[in-house]
């Protein structure tokens, strides 16, 4: 009997519990869509029931979020913040983000990174890593990407999953072309600036089909040294051994870096992400052996300009003797020898924005042939 009891009264305070949080539950709808609809006050609401409000709190007007963000309520600080970083207003928004980060969850933090990500905002989420608040994840590694961090500490699975990949996991070469191009990058913005060429490249092959191919874009942060600077883009190999097995497994190389005007010495090409798709072509052209149809620098003028009859595919110099039939001077040379070039026209060689003519392109051609048979003999 004693257990009947004892069991009713607990089946008694179990009802009665539902029932007041059925309630309180019910209670707390109804003032929320009292903020809603009506001009109930959101922040007396919101003390009246603060669960119920954090868990819906993104579904208010923008306007009473906002109130309640300026009365530092951590979940409308947050809530009000993306909103604001959606429309752009990324100052004002970061005030509130910054007031909320220690209260919002991981995921939350998650969410924010990968908006403010969206957004380029890399001072952001630098901050937030500073503060060791930026969880690990895509946000984290492309920060990682955006400062250059070693490529070493970059997981390879982030990198494959863009396309790109690792100094320490170089691509295979292509059999299938004449010449393989290895595509390497120092931060984030390069990589994806090379990726952009080589798709724009396969699009419309030069000089034609099977000839270059470009391995996916390699990160290499921390191999290379890179000067700031605002003349040629410049970065030389910290190891001997990296740069030799680069060379040996590739004919080409292309390094993209922050800053510097593009340039070709020998095999080697470099240029900074301020480079377009036409500069690109022209400086690969240098990898065939054409040479510049506008003023060379002095220091070049100086031997090259002595030579006498082809020294480029485009370009010859003469000493007195007629130029080729249909060839026009060129201002190549303002020393020595007097220099001419095929086209009456500037071209590509002249000015890289002009894109490839079909005059140019069959000299590529032509080159190309050339170089083939030199390899095969």
């Amino acid at each position: 009997m004693q257990t009947l009891v004892k069991y009713l009264c607990y089946l008694s305070g179990l009802l009665f519990s539902l029932l007041i949080a059925g309630s309180s539950n019910h209670l707390s709808s109804i003032g929320f869509w009292h903020v809603l609809n009506t001009k109930a006050d959101p922040l007396q609401s919101y003390w009246q029931f603060p669960r119920y409000f954090s868990n819906n709190i993104a579904h208010l007007p923008r306007l009473t979020l906002g109130f309640l963000a300026r009365e530092n309520i951590p979940s409308a600080q947050y809530n009000y913040s993306l909103k604001l970083i959606k429309t752009n207003k990324n100052e004002q928004a970061k005030l509130f983000w910054l007031q909320s980060i220690t209260y919002i969850t991981h995921a939350q933090r998650q969410d924010l990174a990968n908006l403010l990500l969206a957004r380029a905002r890399w001072d952001d989420l630098l901050l937030l890593k500073q503060q060791e608040l930026l969880p690990k994840g895509d946000a984290y590694n492309h920060l990682a990407l955006h400062t250059s961090n070693h490529y070493k500490r970059i997981p390879n699975a982030f990198l494959n999953d863009l396309g790109f990949t690792a100094l320490n996991t170089l691509p295979a070469s292509n059999s299938s072309c004449i010449y393989n191009v290895v595509m390497i990058g120092v931060h984030r913005e390069g990589l994806y600036k090379l990726q952009s060429f080589t798709k724009q490249f396969n699009k419309v092959p030069e000089p034609q089909k099977g000839v270059f191919c470009f391995s996916k874009p390699v990160y290499a942060a921390g191999a290379l040294e890179c000067k700031n600077t605002l003349s040629m883009a410049n970065c030389k190999w910290k190891n001997k051994a990296l740069r030799g097995k680069v060379a040996k497994q590739f004919d080409y190389s292309v390094i993209m870096s922050k800053n510097g005007t593009a340039n070709v010495m020998g095999k080697q090409m470099q240029l900074s992400t301020s480079a377009n798709y036409h500069v690109f072509l022209h400086e690969l052209m240098h990898f065939s052996g054409f040479e510049d149809e506008y003023t060379l620098p002095q220091s070049k003028q100086k031997w090259l300009c002595l030579k006498q009859g082809y020294v480029a595919p485009n370009l010859y110099i003469s000493q007195g003797e007629p130029p080729p039939t249909g060839w026009h001077q060129s201002e190549s040379c303002q020393q020595g020898g007097v220099a001419y070039k095929p086209s009456k026209d500037w071209s590509i060689m002249q000015y890289q924005q002009l894109g490839l003519s079909k005059r140019y392109r069959a000299l590529w051609q032509k080159q190309i042939q050339q170089q083939e048979t030199l390899t095969l003999d």
